[in-house]
């Protein structure tokens, strides 16, 4: 049975009073966020998921969501978060604050008053920024936050790459806080997220994204030491001209984090749009569990396809727990498609094989357009084996643009014509998730030198068990 909602509109200075919270936190917190020795010796993907489960299990979840009707009232909300706890902040808008409320079920919805001050800009903006999410570590700015993270064991898995005048900002002050990471600045242009970079361009947004991360001091140039994911927050073109081949589209969040010889030192994933979607996309990623999942299979079982199937993925998922659906050939078609999309998807995790284009997707035994996409009743991740869907993620008439528009707050697909082996069979995809990899890096070659497959999203966000949460009314012990 669903919990009773309790709605509450709150004065200004609830905003103030909700900071007692973290009185006595630094005194009564002695946990380590060390990693354990034993840990280090696992591939570097198992090594940042368990450093991301050491927040999880270190950092309680208080049940509760609160609103916000603005960025400036973001930032003196999210201030509030410290080591004893933390919550979703939303912007209220009027469909993905909905769509996170039904699935996150909070026993608490705050809802709080637009403050009067306004937002500063340039330093003084980045300097507020950086203090909000320092605050969630019991710190007052970066330099004593690092010394938090020293006092605590803490190594930051990542950094936050965002602009001051990005409209996803706030964004990326909530993941930095949430993941531990350090929050810094890129505020060149690097086209809309339709587009693609030229091979200037290109060497540009390269030299600029290594400045901004050594920068942060952390080491980031081996796979397993400190700084191994990038999460891009700010408006970035999708595509690149390969180096090699100038008719060729790249995944910017492929070619990334690399050393000239092509050798990955980071995996990377990317967040923009909107104040409220990309504050969505964050919240969704930092909060929301996963549960059930919808694995359609319009693959033939033969050749290569049949190391796409999804029935040994959907029985490790079940092995977590997960409520999975599973369509197959002769089951997929056309009509089975649209009669599912009829109805909005409460999945959490959607996986599909398909074959197709930009504005369309074959289905089993004919193609599928735009228009037969789901909507989604819940936030959902979503993960598509198919050619060109990425190739204009802000565009809502093609593939990827509109499972993000509908409420997908990470997605996983092909910038241009990737050949089937570009993507990692969902069986050794779920393998990678219960040994506790991060679902972007979970699905991304990683081996291989750079190509098309495009990754949207928060690059910790786990797939697994339920985090658990403790109760509003429970203040004096947050």
């Amino acid at each position: 049975m669903k919990k009773r909602l309790k709605f509450k509109l709150l004065a200004i200075a609830l905003i103030f009073s909700l900071a007692t919270i973290g009185i006595g936190c630094d005194r009564a917190f002695q946990k380590s966020f060390k990693l354990a020795s034993s840990a280090k010796q696992e591939p570097w993907p198992v090594q940042v998921g368990l450093r991301v489960n050491i927040l999880r299990d270190n950092i309680p979840i208080v049940n509760r969501v609160v609103i916000v009707p603005d960025e400036a009232t973001f930032l003196a909300a999210i201030a509030k978060w410290n080591l004893k706890g933390h919550w979703p902040i939303l912007i209220d808008d009027d469909k993905y604050t909905p769509m996170f409320l039904q699935r996150f079920q909070p026993a608490e919805i705050v809802r709080l008053p637009r403050i009067k001050q306004q937002l500063p800009k340039g330093q003084k903006l980045q300097q507020l920024m950086l203090n909000a999410s320092a605050a969630a570590w019991n710190a007052t700015d970066s330099q004593s936050l690092k010394a938090k993270w020293i006092e605590l064991g803490w190594e930051p898995p990542g950094v936050v790459i965002t602009s001051e005048n990005d409209s996803a900002r706030m964004a990326a002050v909530a993941l930095a806080a949430a993941r531990g990471q350090p929050l810094v600045f890129l505020e060149s242009n690097f086209g809309k997220p339709n587009d693609s970079l030229n091979s200037k361009q290109w060497e540009n947004l390269q030299t600029a994204v290594k400045t901004a991360v050594e920068s942060t001091g952390y080491f980031y140039s081996q796979l397993g030491d400190a700084i191994d994911t990038l999460t891009i927050v700010r408006q970035l073109a999708v595509k690149y001209q390969s180096p090699e081949k100038p008719d060729e589209q790249l995944a910017v969040t492929d070619g990334l984090g690399r050393h000239p010889n092509g050798t990955r030192w980071a995996a990377i994933g990317w967040i923009y749009g909107s104040e409220a979607r990309s504050l969505y996309q964050a919240m969704s990623a930092i909060f929301l569990d996963t549960q059930t999942a919808m694995l359609y299979d319009s693959y033939p079982k033969q050749g290569a396809w049949k190391e796409y199937e999804m029935n040994a993925a959907a029985s490790k998922l079940k092995t977590l727990g997960f409520d999975v659906k599973v369509v197959e050939k002769p089951e997929a078609s056309l009509e089975t498609w649209r009669k599912l999309a009829s109805t909005a998807w409460a999945f959490d995790l959607v996986l599909m094989n398909s074959k197709g284009y930009p504005k369309s997707f074959q289905v089993g035994n004919g193609d599928a357009s735009v228009e037969d996409l789901p909507k989604l009743k819940f936030p959902a991740v979503v993960h598509a084996i198919h050619s060109w869907s990425a190739a204009a993620p802000d565009d809502k008439n093609t593939v990827a643009g509109r499972w993000l528009e509908n409420g997908a707050y990470a997605y996983v697909g092909s910038v241009n014509e990737p050949l089937l082996s570009a993507f990692i069979p969902p069986k050794l995809m779920v393998d990678r998730l219960l040994r506790s990899a991060p679902f972007l890096i979970a699905t991304r070659q990683l081996e291989s030198r750079p190509w098309k497959i495009t990754t949207i999203g928060d690059p910790l966000m786990s797939i697994g068990k339920p985090k658990a949460r403790i109760p509003p009314t429970e203040k004096s012990q947050i």
